[in-house]
């Protein structure tokens, strides 16, 4: 195939030679003075034949332009023709004939890469897939060739030119690059969560401190359905000034399929860090790595297909995570997300060539999914017991309860909005539920409807018009959410008092009014706080600003909203100091707990054996107790109790400390640590982040809390690290936090199980007899058995 190239088109240093595929060395010399196309433009025009087109082309003659002067140091005595020998022509002769012969052989043997396209379109593999093909590579070995195949990776000049790729007959080439905050670095012990939309793009170690980035490439411009017939990954170099060049360690360069990489803005490191990586392409170490140098990957077959397979699955994006490899890497380098105002323009790029899209787009797949009624929460630890003593008589009698599947939808017993409102009624073949449309405040509002009207009329047609048989939604006003948890206990002992009222009495159960189809529940939302001056209304307007740059704008409120407008509290008097401990009868609705000074080094008897936790029962996290004898919660005021409560969990009888530390593949794992010697052992080794470690009173096993199944787990090991045994199984839910009863027999953790909230559950040491110990609708979490 002939290359058509515009005869204007020339490099920025010699108007006389021109490369063979779009570059930003290139220089367009039909204007003075001469400009410079960028790749797009010289896709459209200059490479495509259609340079005529070009609005910028002349036909006057091409490079009309003075040709370049060589350098002093270049130039040759002059010699006359009639001074010079005839015997210096024919060693001139004879030295042209060489570098002809010369110069064909090198065409021949290493192609025509400056005088023609490729003669194949079919890429060489650059890109090689780790053995695990849906979660990040187990383990690194820690030593490698010291040269790796020369077809597994290209490192390239950021002047260097790439072949323009052949597409098929209704393909297309495109390429992909990051966004705004599309790109972005991490580090380990940041207080800043992440650095989405800077210029460097950093991976490595600076002394204790690990750096990890990602890029995503947004696909919805790929075809789904199409066949990807080339991939090529670039990265280009920016920053090296932390980089050793003697560096032993290696960088992973990652591919992080959509379903795996959610809400990158709200991800901290270790967030960042667990993200399970699909695919691991060939490591590059410090030689390869430079400041202007790209590296490249091509991606071969194997990877183009489950790039594919992605967007047939509905993914519409991909994610590229750069990281150092294990503990050998010592050094930090950077790369150029193409953002901000220190980078050079060279964002990472995903070049790809795809086939034509085929005539009908494949459909989305579907995922089956089952609606279930779960069972209510127990209402007191009495019928905890009972609960789990019948499931124990079913497991026994006719086996286990079958469990659940991963789609399980819970109905409501109300509708939850106005469009399930709208759905049922159509379902059921009732009159629809519309919403009358407001009467204009003014004539300007009643004038702007016309306007919009007219317009939508001509641009998509007039709007539908409404049945007559319709009906207004109705508006069910639900019980005024409970200030604190006083009001809230109320509420339970009073329903409490009349159920048991009733059933002394024999008397029936009222049945309950049904609700007209057409009802719906009223949601309560507490209107915003007028600001009390000009700056208090800045910062809120720069904090809405964070927020919808970081986690999106705000949702509106739904249709059945009713707003609670809060009435400022009265003037206190001067606040009665509150004790130390408040008990569960004794709960005032806003306790202000009282200062203390220094905060003594012991724990007060009151607390010992009992189970301290966080909770959110009285509008704000606190600190309660409970008593796992009698079920009674008890308000701590002072927040010394729990911090010194805390400190029991990781010690050992014997004065060693179960701590989390990354072991040589980066990954958290639980270590013993010995004071006395200032040592530590290694004790786990999961695929998975372990932490939340805690040490039984007995010294004999380390219960702590992993992800190695996918989801967080709760394991015990020995101090020795040889028995590493797994004691909860979940499908969707996790475990965390556990500790241990004072004599080592039981573990309590919190859950989300049934519920969907943070909840206690109480287990024996062995992972049986799994009970719900909170079963009530606040969220508990984070306790600590007291020993």
């Amino acid at each position: 195939m002939q290359l058509m190239v515009c005869p204007h088109l020339g490099l920025d240093d010699d108007p006389t030679l021109t490369r063979t595929a779009a570059t930003r060395s290139h220089r367009c010399y039909a204007q003075t003075p001469p400009l410079a196309p960028d790749v797009d433009q010289q896709s459209e025009f200059c490479f495509s034949g259609a340079f005529a087109q070009c609005p910028y082309y002349t036909s006057t003659p091409a490079k009309a332009v003075a040709p370049v002067r060589a350098p002093a140091a270049w130039r040759s005595p002059q010699v006359l023709d009639n001074e010079r020998p005839r015997w210096l022509g024919w060693i001139w002769l004879v030295l042209s004939a060489v570098i002809v012969v010369a110069f064909a052989f090198v065409v021949i043997t290493f192609g025509l890469d400056l005088l023609g396209p490729p003669a194949s379109a079919t890429p060489f593999a650059l890109a090689t897939v780790m053995p695990t093909a849906s979660m990040p590579t187990a383990s690194m070995p820690t030593a490698l060739p010291a040269r790796l195949p020369a077809a597994t990776r290209v490192e390239i000049a950021l002047s260097a030119t790439f072949p323009t790729p052949t597409t098929a007959p209704g393909g297309q080439a495109l390429t992909l690059t990051s966004h705004g905050e599309d790109a972005g670095w991490w580090a380990s012990g940041d207080t800043r969560a992440n650095h989405l939309g800077d210029s460097f793009l950093y991976a490595g170690r600076l002394d204790d401190q690990r750096f990890l980035s990602m890029v995503r490439f947004d696909l919805t411009r790929v075809p789904r359905g199409a066949v990807i017939e080339q991939a090529t990954l670039r990265l280009t170099g920016l920053e090296d000034q932390r980089l050793d060049g003697a560096d032993p360690g290696l960088w992973l360069v990652q591919l992080i399929a959509e379903v795996d990489a959610q809400d990158l803005t709200r991800a901290d490191y270790v967030a960042a860090y667990s993200r399970p990586a699909a695919i691991t392409l060939t490591p590059l170490r410090a030689a390869d790595l430079a400041v202007g140098k790209a590296n490249a990957f091509v991606l071969d077959e194997t990877i183009r297909t489950w790039m594919a397979q992605q967007l047939l699955d509905g993914a519409a994006s991909l994610t590229v995570r750069l990281l150092p490899a294990g503990d050998e890497t010592t050094s930090l380098f950077a790369w150029d997300s193409g953002q901000g105002s220190e980078s050079r323009g060279a964002a990472p790029e995903l070049a790809l060539v795809v086939g034509p899209p085929p005539p009908t787009p494949p459909p989305l797949p579907t995922k089956p999914f089952l609606v279930a009624t779960l069972t209510p929460p127990p209402a007191n630890v009495m019928t905890v017991v009972a609960l789990a003593a019948t499931a124990t008589t079913v497991a026994e009698t006719t086996g286990a309860y079958t469990p659940l599947p991963y789609q399980v939808y819970t109905p409501t017993p109300f509708p939850e909005n106005l469009a399930t409102v709208q759905a049922a009624a159509q379902a059921r073949g009732l009159p629809p539920v519309l919403v009358d449309t407001p009467t204009p405040a003014n004539e300007a509002t009643a004038a702007y409807h016309a306007e919009y009207a007219t317009a939508v009329a001509l641009t998509t047609g007039a709007f539908t018009p409404v049945p007559t048989d319709y009906v207004t939604p109705v508006v069910i006003v639900p019980s005024p959410p409970a200030e604190n948890v006083a009001t809230a206990a109320a509420r339970v002992l009073a329903v409490t008092a009349a159920a048991e009222a009733a059933a002394h009495s024999l008397l029936p159960t009222a049945t309950p009014t049904p609700w007209p189809y057409n009802a719906l529940l009223g949601v309560f939302v507490y209107a915003t706080a007028i600001p009390e001056n000009a700056e208090t209304a800045v910062a809120l307007n720069e904090q809405a600003i964070l927020i919808a740059r970081t986690t999106g704008t705000p949702t509106p409120l739904p249709w059945n909203a009713l707003v609670i407008t809060r009435v400022p509290a009265p003037v206190a008097a001067t606040p009665t100091p509150i004790p130390l401990f408040i008990s569960e009868t004794e709960f005032t609705p806003t306790p202000t707990p009282t200062a203390t000074g220094t905060p003594p080094s012991a724990l007060p008897a009151e607390v010992i054996g009992a189970i301290l936790f966080r909770s959110d029962r009285s509008g704000s996290e606190a600190t309660y107790m409970l008593d796992p004898t009698t079920g009674s919660v008890t308000l701590i005021t002072q927040p010394w109790v729990y911090t010194l409560a805390r400190q029991q969990l990781a010690q050992a009888p014997g004065g060693e400390q179960a701590i989390v530390k990354a072991d040589n593949r980066g990954l958290l794992q639980i270590q013993a640590y010995a004071p006395t010697y200032n040592a530590t052992r290694q004790l786990t080794a999961l695929n998975g982040a372990s932490y939340d470690p805690a040490w039984s009173p007995t010294g004999e096993w380390i219960a702590f809390a992993s992800t190695d199944s996918g989801g967080d787990e709760i394991y015990r090991v020995t101090p020795d690290g040889s028995v590493t045994q797994r004691l909860t199984f979940n499908t969707w839910e996790w475990d965390k936090h556990p500790s241990w009863s004072p004599d080592g027999a039981r573990i309590v953790f919190y859950s989300n199980r049934d519920t969907g909230r943070r909840q206690l559950w109480i287990m024996n040491h062995d992972g049986s007899g799994q009970l719900n110990l909170s079963s009530n609708e606040y969220n508990d979490w984070d306790p600590v058995w007291v020993r």
